[in-house]
């Protein structure tokens, strides 16, 4: 009974391992994708900018080419920003979870069996008890009780079985 409490907790312990790694390389791979965006939109924009702004200078005048560039900046940052807050955990998760929960359910079960039997050692600690403490007290009643009357029913039974046999 303690052999499969300890089991559960174990199973327990990793499962909850497990969703913590499954969380750690979302959040890793979700900010990860957070810093490139950042640094790809700091190199591409610098680059972006100055090739952009020499293009865009002739026609365009050198405000409205630095607004073009600054607004295809911008929209870049925010496509890299929502492909990764779309950045989720797998179905993996969903396993680990479900491992947990029934590791939990388990350890219920069990924990409710442990009481039982503690709850049903200590009745029988204190039938015990009593039957000490009559038998000190009271001897030949309890000597009557467990002893004289099983035997006067065992021979009643045979009598009658030798009544009905005949």
């Amino acid at each position: 009974m303690i052999d499969h409490l300890v089991r559960d907790f174990h199973v327990l312990r990793k499962a909850d391992l497990l969703i913590g790694k499954i969380w750690i390389g979302v959040f890793a791979r979700r900010y990860g994708l957070f810093a490139f965006a950042g640094l790809i939109g700091v190199f591409g924009l610098g680059m972006a900018n100055v090739a952009g702004y020499n293009a865009l200078l002739a026609s365009m005048g050198p405000v409205w080419a630095a607004a073009i560039l600054a607004i295809g900046d911008f929209a870049i940052a925010a496509i890299a920003i929502v492909i990764a807050n779309r950045s989720h955990p797998g179905p993996e998760l969903d396993v680990a979870q479900d491992v947990r929960r029934m590791a939990l359910d388990s350890i219920q079960d069990d924990a409710r069996d442990l009481k039982l039997a503690i709850v049903s050692l200590g009745e029988e600690v204190r039938g015990v008890k009593e039957t000490v403490t009559r038998l000190v007290h009271n001897p030949l009643d309890l000597a009557t009780e467990k002893l004289l009357v099983p035997a006067a029913m065992s021979v009643l039974r045979g009598l009658r079985a030798k009544k009905e046999h005949t």
